[in-house]
């Protein structure tokens, strides 16, 4: 019963995605039949935080809202957003019942730890959830697979 399983695992570690300061609703873009596109003012101060929290992930005063009728001065990509640690793992074994008969068992998880990711970063300057996290990653996830073949 205990011999035979094979083990695999993968561990993914990733820097943040980048994004963009930008505004939605400017009278601009509505014009012109698109939401989204423009970009904020970028004040000169640091953006990255020494610890960054869910409520407060960047430098929200390093963003401002365009006055009327200019565009925005951010570059793009200029905030990073937050990485990623994922562990996942499978184990599985071929048990045979016969000749021709076999059973294939395998459970998989998907992150193994159960590591809080973060995901998306506001990044719409004149939200109310401006700069804060507004999603998580996926929590663990375990699958059992039972195949029977002959």
């Amino acid at each position: 019963m205990l011999r035979d399983w094979s083990l695999s695992a993968n561990f993914t570690a990733e820097s943040g995605t980048p994004f963009t300061a930008r505004l939605v609703g400017a009278s601009s873009d509505v014009a012109r039949g698109t939401n989204g596109t423009l970009r904020a003012n970028y004040t000169g101060g640091d953006i990255a935080l020494a610890n960054p929290t869910l409520l407060h992930f960047f430098n929200t005063d390093a963003f401002t809202v365009p006055t009327s009728g200019t565009f925005g001065n951010a570059g793009r990509n200029t905030i990073i957003g937050p990485g990623q640690r994922l562990l996942n793992a499978s184990i599985g074994r071929d048990v045979r019942l016969s000749s021709n008969r076999v059973m294939s068992i395998r459970v998989e998880a998907n992150n193994v730890l159960n590591t809080v990711n973060w995901g998306a970063v506001d990044t719409t300057v004149n939200s109310p959830t401006f700069g804060q996290i507004i999603s998580v990653q996926p929590m663990r996830s375990v699958q059992l697979n039972l195949r029977f073949r002959y």
